[in-house]
């Protein structure tokens, strides 16, 4: 179950990246839902396939969205591993996790970001990430709460 609930994520992440330019370009709003669901399934999974899981949702996300090959399933996987660590230091909550979120959005656009800069590509600037992290950071928190309501009953997740 939790596989068809990844490429669901996959799959809406994919059709609202893929509209929303198209009809909103003054909005900048760009959808890191697949990203949202890693940190939102830590919060109500607690499974030990865990990082298995995420591992395989990064490598699916490569696979639709990646020119740099296994590079999201590396970050995903780190992400994960972050989350875990942090929960064993503090007591993981919903403030929390969408702080996870908020400080994950921003590390993964730094991380694209920083491989354009020292690319030939070179097209965007810091400003651009600011704007693009700002703009699109309610969509993303938008998308987590969604989730707490539809996924009120953890079991469905761990199945």
């Amino acid at each position: 179950m939790i596989y068809l609930i990844i490429l669901s994520v996959i799959l809406i992440d994919y059709l609202i990246s893929y509209f929303v330019p198209n009809y909103f370009n003054t909005l900048g709003l760009c959808p890191m839902f697949t990203l949202t669901f890693i940190v939102f399934y830590f919060k109500k999974s607690k499974s030990k396939n865990y990082l298995k899981n995420v591992l395989i949702t990064g490598f699916l996300y490569d696979l639709f969205f990646s020119y740099i090959f296994l590079f999201n399933t590396l970050v995903f996987l780190l992400f994960g591993k972050i989350l875990i660590k942090v929960d064993k230091m503090i007591r993981y909550n919903n403030f929390i996790s969408i702080l996870m979120l908020i400080l994950f959005i921003f590390l993964y656009d730094l991380i694209l970001f920083i491989l354009v800069y020292i690319s030939e590509y070179n097209i965007a600037s810091f400003s651009d990430l600011i704007y693009k992290f700002s703009h699109s950071l309610l969509l993303n928190i938008g998308f987590y709460l969604w989730l707490l309501v539809i996924f009120k009953n953890k079991k469905i997740l761990d199945k």
